[in-house]
Order: structure tokens, then sequence, then C-alpha cells
């Protein structure tokens, strides 16, 4: 009877612990995440850190002197310590981007294909394979030498630093491999995933566009490395035919609800902040050549005409244009590149003499007329703009990188590390850093520092990394900013 009793107590125990096991069940999250949503909340944490206006994560838009700050200048000063703008920048990139794609890889790679086809399966991992191109040559274009063959494994606690023209190398064979992939027969994504270009067939030839487009910009970015003449050259003529053409553009459209708004909506609207007021250095340049754009900028008027506060220095909102409010809406895009940037570097690669077909001033003219008419402007706006010496081709001032980078600067607006890449490379406009700066930065910087954090948590790799590239300084020029011009932005 005893022996019946403990036969009965332990079935009883048994059973009752695997009822309360399933207690332990999340019956309403998912527990298998597809492919496709991993990508995609990848690609928004890409957008919204590429264009947010928050001085914690992204100050671009101030280096460049499009905006200016109001009470609190610090960033405008380039500090980037009080505010860890580079650790915030690579742990986004890196945790919510890099990693995330990595694992929407693994989810489809392994996935079944239900409903689909491999060719649509292959486009798909295409996609995201262009997309993490673009991600780890934007990491690179920033800092230099960065983490990559070691990095996003659980395993390398302490990565090792890659040295970054071997980086950017590789990743345009990765990007050439995608472009391979990639069948314009097919569909992608799929509709609810793909919110840039659709998921359709035709979403998959215009990604074959955009990826042409990022592959014309990373050649354009090893022209001035004289060992890589001959890379440049391939990059960019195979490119320059399969790029964007008149009215493409990568654009992603936000949401009316939060947390899926426009970044710049949610920090300047919601927020209810008056931190950014636009400076003289952009005002004033649209001012001269009576740029069509402005009203399309969304700029205040300070008793009827545009007015820029000064770089670096304490601003009052009422006192300067502004971002009128009442024109940002939630659902407002975001252009990460479109088919003005790509007629902006087709100018540049026939000055470069690459064989891409037409002439610097047309292709310089197209840019142009197409950055009026995304803001607002006309086609006879553009025109008579183009018609002014100082911005006609023949006529504007300086050489080819002046007239290019200028007119550049002023067609990124909005887009602040497409403007400060550009304006790294061409070293144009003349931009003069900020007289009141943070001790350590002798000029606009050129790259972010690496993250306080490496030192400590990566201390061996951080010093040589740091010594491979020159020093961890805001002014070490990187593997491809060796511009002719080497245009010193210190302090006048």
């Amino acid at each position: 009877m005893r022996k019946i009793l403990i036969i009965l107590l332990v079935f009883i125990s048994v059973t009752s612990c695997e009822k309360l096991d399933t207690l332990n069940a999340n019956l309403k999250d998912f527990t298998v995440v597809p492919g496709e949503a991993v990508y995609n909340g990848a690609t928004r944490a890409l957008l919204n850190q590429m264009f947010t206006f928050n001085v914690n994560n992204n100050n671009t838009l101030l280096w460049v002197q499009h905006f200016a700050e109001t009470t609190y200048p610090d960033e405008s000063r380039y500090d980037m310590i009080t505010r860890p703008v580079p650790a915030t920048h690579m742990n986004i990139l890196y945790r919510l981007v890099l990693m995330n794609y990595k694992d929407a890889t693994r989810a489809l790679t392994a996935a079944p294909l239900a409903g689909i086809d491999q060719k649509q399966r292959d486009n798909q991992l295409a996609i995201i394979e262009v997309m993490a191109v673009f991600t780890w040559s934007n990491l690179v274009e920033t800092f230099g030498n960065m983490p990559y063959s070691e990095a996003l494994d659980y395993n390398k606690a302490n990565p090792k630093y890659d040295d970054g023209l071997t980086i950017y190398k590789d990743l345009i064979s990765r990007l050439n491999a995608a472009i391979a992939k990639l069948d314009g027969g097919y569909a992608g994504l799929g509709a609810g995933y793909d919110n840039v270009f659709g998921g359709t067939a035709a979403g998959t030839v215009k990604w074959i566009k955009f990826a042409n487009s990022l592959k014309l910009r990373m050649g354009i970015m090893l022209s001035d490395v004289t060992a890589e003449a001959a890379l440049a050259k391939t990059t960019i003529e195979a490119a320059a035919p399969k790029a964007f053409a008149s009215g493409d553009k990568f654009a992603m459209t936000y949401l009316p609800g939060a947390p899926n708004q426009n970044p710049v909506y949610a920090e300047i609207v919601v927020s209810g902040r008056y931190d950014f007021v636009t400076t003289s250095t952009i005002v004033d340049a649209a001012n001269t050549l009576n740029d069509p754009r402005r009203p399309g900028f969304l700029w205040t008027q300070i008793g009827g005409a545009y007015v820029g506060g000064a770089q670096g220095m304490p601003n009052s909102y009422d006192a300067f244009s502004h971002l009128t409010n009442s024109s940002l809406v939630p659902t407002r895009e975001v252009v990460l590149m479109d088919y003005a940037e790509v007629e902006f570097l087709l100018a540049e690669a026939v000055e470069r003499g690459f064989n891409v077909g037409g002439t610097a001033e047309t292709h310089y003219n197209n840019a142009i007329t197409a950055s009026i008419l995304y803001w607002g402007g006309t086609t006879a706006n553009a025109t008579a703009y183009l018609a002014q010496p100082a911005v006609a081709y023949t006529t504007a001032a300086g050489t080819w990188r002046q007239k290019i980078g200028t007119q550049a600067w002023l067609g990124y607006y909005f887009n602040g590390f497409t403007a400060w890449t550009s304006w790294r490379r061409l070293d144009y406009p003349r931009l003069i850093a900020s007289p009141k700066h943070v001790a350590d930065v002798i000029g606009i910087p050129v790259r972010y520092t690496y993250a306080i954090t490496e030192q400590t948590l990566n201390g061996d790799n951080y010093t040589a990394a740091a010594a491979a590239i020159g020093g961890d300084k805001a002014n070490t020029r990187l593997f491809w900013d060796k511009g002719p011009e080497n245009y010193d932005s210190s302090f006048k």
C-alpha cells in the first residue's frame, strides 16, 4: 500500500508540474518572427538613424551647417563626448540594423518556400544584402577601420578592427554578387514588408537600380585612392548605365501614428522643442542665388526675408528662420538616395575621366533640376536658376570640385550623412568651423571618433585601430578622403 501511495504521489507531482509549465508559455507573442518582418524593422531603424535630428544620435546636419542650435550649441561645436554620438551610431547600426539583417537572412534561408519560388527567395536575400552593404559602407565612411570579419558574432566579445579599405573592397564584391542574384522578373519581399519599392517584380527592378546607384557612389569614393584606380574605374563604369534614372528614388513614407512617424516630425513637432534654426551659411548662399527651393525647404521668414543664425553659437529661435512645423507631417518621406545624387556623381565621374556618357555640365544641370523639382520648384524655376552666371557650369567660380560640391551641398539638404560625405570628398563648399569648439577638435570633423567604451571594453583592438588610421581624432582623414584640395576647415 505504501508503495502505491508513493507511485501515486510521484505521478500527481509530475502531472501537476506539466500543467503548471504551460502557464509559462506566452500565447500572445510570436514564437517565430518572419525574416521579412525582421528586415523591415532593421530598415526602419537605419532610416530613423540616418535622418534623425536627435543630437544624441546624429549631428551631421549641424556639421555641414544646414542647421544651427538655439539654447544648447555644444553639438554644433563638435562635442562627441558629452552626448556619445559615435557610440550611439555604432550601437544602432551594429545591433539594430546589421544584426537584424543577419537574422533576417538566417530566417529566410531556413524558411520553406511557401507560395513562392526560389527566384523570389534569392531576390529577398539579395535585397537584404544590398541594405547590409549600404550600412557597412556608412560605418567605414564614418569611422574608418571597423570591426567587420569578427563582428556580429556572440562568441567574439572583443572583435578586431579590419582595415577600412579592405572592408570597402569586400563590400563592393558583395554588392556585385547581390546585383547578379537580383532578377527583375520576380517579386521580392512582398507587399507589407518592402516599404520602399513595394515588393513586386517592378519593385525588384528598382532595387537593381538602387544597388547600382550605391555601387556608383562607392566607386566614386575610391576615385582619389591612387592604388585602387582600376577598381574605381570598373565599378563606376559598370554601375553608371544601370543606376537611378529621372524620377527614381529610394524613399520610405512613414505612418501617421507613433512609433512609425517621420523622425524629424517626432523630434521637432511632437516633442514641442525649439532647438534648431537655419544657419547663415546655407541661407545666405540660397539668398544670393535666389534659390527657388527655399519655400520647399520649409523655412520660415523673418520680416519677409530668410535669415540664418550663427553656427556654433546660441541663437534666438524667433529671430532666425527655422522649420515651419505646420508643414512637417508624420507621414513625410525620407530619401536615402535619388536621381539627383546619381547625376551629381555622374558629373563628378566625367570630370574624373571615367567613361559614363554625357558631359559634366549636362549631369550637373540634371541634378540641380531634379533637386528643384523635388523641393516644389518648376522647370522654369530650374532654367532661370541655372542661367545665373554664379550657377551655370561654364561660368560658376572655381574648379569642378567647387561647382559640383557647392551645388551638391545645397541639393543634399535634409540628408546629413550624404552632404557631409560629399563635403569631405570634394572639400567644397568652403565651410568655416565654429570659432567656439571643443579643445581637441581642430576644424569641422571629418570622421566620427570611436566609441569611448571601446577604450575599456576592447582596448587592445581599439589601440591598434587608432594607430592604423593615424590617430583616433575627429580630424584624421580616412583612406578615401585624399582630395588634392586638402581643404583646411579650421577656424578662420
